[in-house]
């Protein structure tokens, strides 16, 4: 007789914002899936689903996320949110875990290069490593990865297109006359901010 395989419980919400639908999914550690806004509500738990173990057991929790909802609909109101929530991120490995922890210490509104990113961690020509991390970024918006660009002036590089970016950036640059800079699910609280000055992220 076959066991079955455990079934990882995973909670879930999907939820209208002015951009479209969005869905979060968590673990009992924190966010683990965010969807960015799709036309279609039925998109959203396909593409939370796509992002999670396959041996998974989602349960829709709208009470649980209300929070988390309401940032993301504040957001794309234009308003500042610090997205100051547990994560599930305990995947990748060390060196993209590193890109995003960088990625986390861009200012809000404001943009970097992959090669500052690179030089941040100590690989001045690790450009195009530092772009592969970005592309797999578990928790976009979180984990900022619209604010870092090939060049200053480049349209390349971000999963869902050029004007996408520059959206996301608009939007928090009208968000940022409301105070702050950016919050880190690493713990940094410096933009200038090492990662060689600390221990590696643990696995």
């Amino acid at each position: 007789m076959k066991i079955p395989e455990k079934q990882e419980i995973y909670r879930y919400v999907y939820f209208n914002t002015q951009l479209g639908w969005m869905g979060v999914a968590s673990s009992d550690q924190g966010i683990r899936a965010l969807v960015l806004p799709q036309k279609e509500r039925r998109m959203v738990t396909r593409e939370l689903k796509r992002q999670l173990p396959l041996q998974s057991n989602m349960i829709f929790d709208y009470y649980s996320f209300s929070d988390i909802s309401d940032s993301f609909k504040q957001y794309f109101k234009k308003r500042f949110v610090m997205f100051d929530f547990p994560l599930d991120i305990n995947r990748g490995d060390a060196f993209e875990r590193k890109v995003w922890e960088v990625t986390c210490s861009v200012p809000y509104g404001e943009i970097r290069t992959y090669k500052w990113v690179a030089q941040k961690l100590g690989y001045q020509n690790a450009v195009s490593p530092v772009s592969s991390a970005l592309r797999y970024n578990p928790l976009p918006l979180i984990i900022p990865c619209h604010r870092v660009v090939m060049g200053e002036y480049s349209r390349e590089g971000y999963s869902r297109g050029f004007e996408w970016k520059k959206k996301l950036l608009e939007i928090e640059r009208r968000g940022r006359t409301e105070g702050g800079h950016f919050y880190s699910p690493f713990g940094i609280s410096d933009s200038n901010y090492s990662p060689q000055r600390h221990e590696d992220t643990k696995s």
